[in-house]
């Protein structure tokens, strides 16, 4: 039997991964380049995406030009690969269940951390998040939608909004004004217009992240509150223009789905936003 022409090993590569070094018998650079995918698939909340696209396709050449300890038929790659391709759908169930998930941005009320159309990873593992953290979670009022805010207080703490300023306990979190000029596109009503802004840098537990406040809008003041054993209080970045804990409430620890690690990908109206891709969420 005649081992397959390398641009079918290549395909079969492509859509079964490692099944071609499996199926000609070199199986230690198979265990090798599952290893490595692996590896890659855990921390992938952590790593840029061009990574795990660069074993990808260094694995499709490598299938492409090995030489098969073995010789085997067509038919016996192509048995291999579906193989390959259901234990891919199962890895990536467990994955996404208990590891790791995707979420886009879907809104604006993280600007500017987050864009409307960045796509990111979420650790699910984190799911007891400190303050300052950025965490998807189950909708209180509707558990069928997922949001993304900002943890701003925990459990037990006291949180209040004074003309734009948060106070924890009692103190100020420390913040400095951005001077510079601040604008965001605004997509709230499907308009998408520039919006005029005034930038701040909070502080939260050593950890400064930026956030806005519209400045043709009048800042509401909140009273104090304090945060329900075992639940977090989150606000939008985007201050002024977030639907968050200042309107209906906590977020229980069994709604939230993770905490928000990489941007993995994005693009706007204007594209695809290069310098985007791979940045750590503050």
């Amino acid at each position: 039997m005649n081992a397959p022409p390398r641009v079918v090993r290549a395909l079969f590569a492509w859509l079964g991964y490692s099944s071609v070094h499996w199926a000609a018998g070199r199986w230690q650079r198979a265990l090798a380049w599952d290893a490595l995918l692996v590896a890659t698939l855990l921390a992938v909340a952590y790593v840029p995406v061009w990574a795990l696209v660069a074993i990808i396709v260094a694995q499709i050449v490598d299938a492409a030009v090995i030489r098969p300890a073995r010789d085997r038929s067509t038919g016996m790659y192509a048995v291999a690969m579906l193989i390959a391709m259901c234990v891919g759908v199962l890895v990536q169930t467990t994955l996404r269940t208990f590891w790791v998930e995707a979420f886009r941005i879907p809104a604006g009320s993280m600007v500017p951390t987050l864009l409307n159309g960045d796509h990111i990873w979420i650790a699910k593992t984190a799911r007891t998040p400190q303050r300052g953290d950025v965490i998807v979670f189950r909708y209180p009022r509707e558990p069928d939608k997922d949001f993304i805010k900002r943890v701003i207080a925990v459990g037990g703490d006291t949180i209040e909004l004074r003309d734009q300023e948060l106070v924890l306990n009692g103190t100020p979190i420390a913040r400095k004004h951005v001077d510079a000029p601040c604008e965001y596109d605004d997509d709230y009503d499907g308009s998408e217009r520039k919006r005029r802004c005034d930038a701040w840098d909070e502080t939260l537990d050593g950890r400064t992240y930026r956030v806005i406040f519209d400045s043709e809008r009048t800042a509401r003041p909140f009273a104090p509150v304090t945060v329900a054993p075992g639940a977090v209080y989150v606000l939008g970045d985007n201050r002024d223009n977030s639907h968050d804990s200042r309107y209906w409430g906590f977020v229980a620890a069994d709604l939230i789905k993770g905490t928000a690690r990489t941007i993995w990908w994005s693009s706007g109206p204007g594209g695809v936003r290069w310098s985007r891709h791979g940045q750590r969420i503050r």
